[in-house]
């Protein structure tokens, strides 16, 4: 076997590591993200790429709200995982769960914007282990941090030795955001006024003189 063989073999075992391990990490945030908000009747979570079967049915359901359209055919983005709000029959949040950034987080971005022409609102998400610290600090920003910063990205970290502050969040601030912006668990408080009840005093009756 030639030294190129080699290599070839070695790029190819790294490349499915990565792959494994990345779609642990999607579950792990799909699993943690079903166990919080799975149950509210206003929130559907997609796994675009991956197969799923609706209650019911015998065919994987396509997520057509998730597919962009060309002249050439139509595609489903970088889209781990989507926050589909039911009742506006829209999605939300596009979530991109990445282990390391490299040239990830341009590829997210790209396909936010795909979307973006469709969905205007819609928010991107980008949850990452940060193994290697990629994301920089507020101080001194680098490339990934500034991408984040200027393009309003929610992003979230699950290494607590990550330098937090500005869009970059603790991982367990995502699901406050997404409960936040997708409006639901806010419990409404209203205020009682308590009535002032006055007692009136029984009236004494006068005494009859005898004559």
């Amino acid at each position: 076997m030639t030294r190129t063989q080699n290599d070839a073999d070695d790029n190819s075992s790294a490349q499915s590591r990565r792959s494994r391990g990345g779609y642990s990490f999607e579950k792990f945030v799909f699993e943690y993200l079903n166990g919080e908000i799975g149950m509210n009747p206003k929130i559907n979570l997609l796994r675009p790429r991956t197969k799923a079967y609706l209650p019911g049915s015998t065919r994987p359901h396509t997520f057509s709200c998730m597919q962009i359209t060309t002249p050439y055919g139509d595609i489903i983005g970088d889209t781990d995982i989507v926050v589909y709000h039911t009742t506006r029959r829209k999605p939300l949040m596009l979530i991109s769960c990445k282990t390391s950034l490299r040239e990830r987080l341009a590829q997210s971005l790209f396909h936010y914007y795909l979307y973006k022409k469709t969905y205007p609102n819609i928010k991107l998400f980008f949850v990452t282990k940060d193994k290697s610290l990629e994301l920089g600090s507020l101080e001194k920003p680098n490339k990934n941090r500034i991408l984040l910063e200027s393009e309003n990205v929610y992003c979230y970290s699950d290494n607590t030795r990550t330098k937090f502050g500005g869009c970059v969040q603790p991982f367990d601030h995502m699901i406050i955001d997404i409960r936040r912006m997708a409006g639901i668990d806010q419990k409404r408080v209203v205020a009682v006024k308590k009535k002032e009840v006055s007692v009136k005093k029984p009236a004494t009756r006068k005494r009859k003189t005898s004559k």
